[in-house]
């Protein structure tokens, strides 16, 4: 296997992990709802996600560095690292599927609005920052991010298929925004009709979503951790 197909085969499932985001979802269509221009916004709003996932999946590839040069990049250590994941995600899991009104907190960012009549580079610096705030809010999101980039560090694999990784955990985590991204920029006229009954879904049973997938994505993490150990 290569060396990128073994990275790959760690980081995976950790970039999966970090997608699971409905209520970063319900934002960017309250605010692609909202714009006069909603191109400027859905691309400023993807920007602003991007910042944060590359500052915090850079922090990972920093301490996962440090862990190897000081000598804990050993099995045992990552294993209990997966390990300590899963549990998390399957908090998180849990956590989610008790929560009987996951999007209902959010509505206040219908009242959030972006004046067109300012300038184009001062609302792109709005929309931007919202993308930012976003996703800092996202706990879930973060953390994995940080797993990601914790397994390149570690996995030293040379700067080609860190940088591979990367692209492909932000194509990944980020899914949520692009999808609809799409949309609104290939059928605008249509986008308003498709994702506004899809925000209103998932306003409803987002909770119920997530946390079905991160206990999906728990249980993998865990199985993969005590694989390591020699358990499973």
């Amino acid at each position: 296997m290569s060396d990128l197909a073994s990275l790959l085969a760690v980081t995976l499932p950790l970039s999966w992990a970090a997608a699971v985001s409905p209520v970063t979802l319900s934002i960017f269509l309250v605010i692609m709802s909202m714009a006069k221009k909603p191109r400027l916004a859905g691309f400023s709003f993807y920007i602003g996600a991007i910042v944060v996932l590359l500052v915090t999946v850079l922090i990972g590839i920093f301490l996962g560095q440090k862990l190897s040069s000081a000598g804990h990049g050993d099995p045992i250590t990552m294993a209990s690292i997966d390990i300590f994941l899963g549990a998390v995600l399957f908090l998180l899991g849990l956590r989610n599927l008790a929560t009987k009104e996951h999007g209902k907190s959010n509505n206040i960012l219908n009242r959030l609005q972006v004046d067109p009549k300012i300038s184009t580079p001062r609302q792109f610096i709005k929309y931007t920052s919202i993308g930012i705030v976003a996703f800092l809010m996202n706990f879930s999101t973060a953390i994995f991010v940080l797993a990601v980039g914790r397994a390149i560090g570690v996995a030293n694999a040379g700067f080609m298929n860190d940088s591979a990784s990367v692209i492909i955990l932000i194509i990944i985590a980020l899914l949520i925004i692009e999808i609809p991204l799409i949309f609104f920029v290939v059928v605008p006229d249509k986008a308003h009709n498709i994702m506004n009954p899809i925000n209103e879904w998932i306003s409803n049973h987002g909770n119920i979503v997530t946390g079905l997938f991160c206990l999906a994505i728990g249980f993998y993490v865990v199985y993969n951790g005590l694989q390591k150990l020699g358990i499973s």
